[in-house]
């Protein structure tokens, strides 16, 4: 509340301050004009402190804008007690009057995330660059330095200033409705009340008053009205944590974040297009860099949609591998498992024979009450690397199963070839004579049970699963450190003794 009321003194002060003082009214209302843009400046040098870390840079183009509007009225000043000169229109101030929205203008114009690429930045520049060339020539090919000629040229001045700073408020209040942070809604809520307070303001002074009857600046207390922008960014900027009352569409907010870098190229085709009846070349070319900027920035913009396809793409497929790794081991885990399972269970061409090995590890709890479950840990992943060195198929799967225990599938494998296989990483663990001294073989060893099952509509991968676990058991029953398999029939594989395959 205090800075609405702090708002309220200046500006009633200046009104009276000019009826209390008529023959200085000029100087009142200069004191005044300067008085306010220096506390919308600090303001605004506060608001940028205060907007976090890191800090909002844009309140520097706010800052830039307030400068330029402080020259043009340095320049008012200067032709009103220096050259006595009494026109409303002097071209200098009214050029800086013109040009001043241009910082503001650029950060309307950027975009939450393209706005931060460089070749963004330079497209930016150049656009503001021109457009600032468009504003001095369409400013002097109206009126001089000393100001406007007549009546008809003043009023084209004004309505040249009506038309920008309508189409910069309008701009400001898009902005402003579809925020989506805190940040912005703070930024885009001060320049927008400043904007449309600036538009509504100025057109009441440049044609009712500044123009309306009153042409001897200072002799009005309607001058006090151009206080107003500036008092209105003073009072949103001292408010750091505005209440929303709305929850804009996202469509709402992704429409205008996606238009909004085209504003500044749509003013350089604005005034590019005003002056082409007397500069023909450079109202063209101003048109012909205004499209190439917009599509400059469609490119831009589809290149970042493409960027954050793929970054969102890479995170999606790496949080897929931490969901389906094993974390102590970096093999597939259970449910990687069952994904693999389900998939070759339901392959159009499977006509094979899906083959299933379940390794356990032999004595395992022993040598974790041994050696301590660290060491346990090690050991796992130990074993895990001597399964993948044994070279499986290109086709084969294995993945922890939970445990100690291990899987490997194996699509289109008979039972005497997955036997086999299962020997082979069977006497491999075996050979690599991991000590275990409380284990009956004095090293590391492993029991594997086989199933294999055809995939038909009647039975599911748990089947298959169910098969290899009670193949697994009887192994283990057997006396462990061997292969079993669903059945009693004896298979041809060789095996050292004391082992036997059953």
């Amino acid at each position: 509340m205090m800075p609405v009321i702090i708002a309220a003194v200046l500006a009633f002060a200046h009104a009276c301050l000019l009826r209390i003082l008529p023959d200085h009214g000029m100087t009142v209302s200069y004191v005044s004009f300067f008085g306010v843009a220096a506390l919308a400046m600090v303001s605004t040098v506060r608001a940028w402190y205060r907007s976090g870390t890191p800090r909002d840079h844009r309140w520097w183009l706010v800052l830039g804008s307030l400068g330029l509007w402080a020259v043009g009225m340095f320049f008012a000043a200067r032709q009103s007690y220096v050259y006595d000169n009494a026109n409303p229109a002097p071209g200098d101030s009214i050029f800086f009057y013109v040009l001043y929205v241009l910082p503001v203008l650029v950060s309307i114009s950027s975009a939450p995330v393209a706005a931060r690429k460089q070749w963004a930045v330079a497209i930016d520049l150049v656009l503001a660059s021109l457009l600032g060339v468009l504003f001095y020539v369409r400013t002097f090919s109206i009126v001089s330095v000393q100001g406007a000629l007549g009546m008809d040229q003043a009023m084209d001045v004004a309505w040249m200033l009506d038309f920008e700073n309508t189409c910069l408020a309008v701009a400001a209040l898009l902005r402003f409705l579809a925020t989506d942070r805190p940040e912005d809604h703070y930024f885009f809520r001060a320049v927008m009340s400043f904007f449309v307070t600036y538009a509504l303001s100025g057109f009441v002074y440049n044609h009712y008053i500044a123009l309306g009857g009153h042409p001897e600046f200072g002799t009005s207390s309607w001058d006090a009205v151009l206080d107003l922008p500036f008092l209105a960014l003073f009072v949103t900027t001292a408010w750091r944590q505005p209440r929303r009352h709305w929850h804009p569409p996202v469509y709402l907010v992704r429409f205008v974040q996606g238009a909004s870098p085209t504003f500044l190229a749509m003013s350089v085709l604005g005034f590019g297009l005003m002056i082409i009846p007397d500069y023909p070349s450079l109202g063209i070319s101003a048109a012909i860099v205004a499209v190439v900027g917009i599509g400059l920035w469609v490119t831009v913009a589809q290149v970042d949609v493409v960027e954050e396809e793929y970054r969102l793409s890479r995170n999606r497929d790496e949080l897929e591998g931490l969901v389906f790794i094993d974390g102590l081991t970096g093999l597939a885990n259970r449910r990687a498992l069952d994904e693999r399972l389900l998939r070759e269970w339901h392959r159009p061409d499977q006509r094979d024979p899906i083959a299933l090995l379940m390794i356990d590890v032999d004595f395992f709890k022993e040598y974790n009450d041994r050696y301590g479950h660290l060491a346990g840990d090690d050991c796992l992943r130990a074993l895990a690397s001597t399964l993948l060195s044994r070279g499986l198929r290109a086709g084969d799967f294995i993945a922890r199963f939970g445990g100690e225990e291990f899987a490997v599938v194996a699509p289109g494998t008979r039972l005497q070839d997955a036997v086999a296989l299962a020997e082979d990483l069977r006497s491999h663990v075996e050979a690599q004579a991991l000590v275990h001294p409380l284990s009956p073989f004095g090293v590391l060893t492993v029991t594997v049970g086989v199933a294999t099952l055809h995939a038909h509509a009647s039975s599911s991968p748990l089947d298959l699963l169910n098969a290899a676990d009670r193949a697994l058991y009887r192994a283990k029953q057997s006396g462990r450190n061997r292969v079993g398999t669903m059945g009693d029939l004896p298979l041809d594989v060789p095996s050292g003794p004391p082992r036997h395959t059953v």
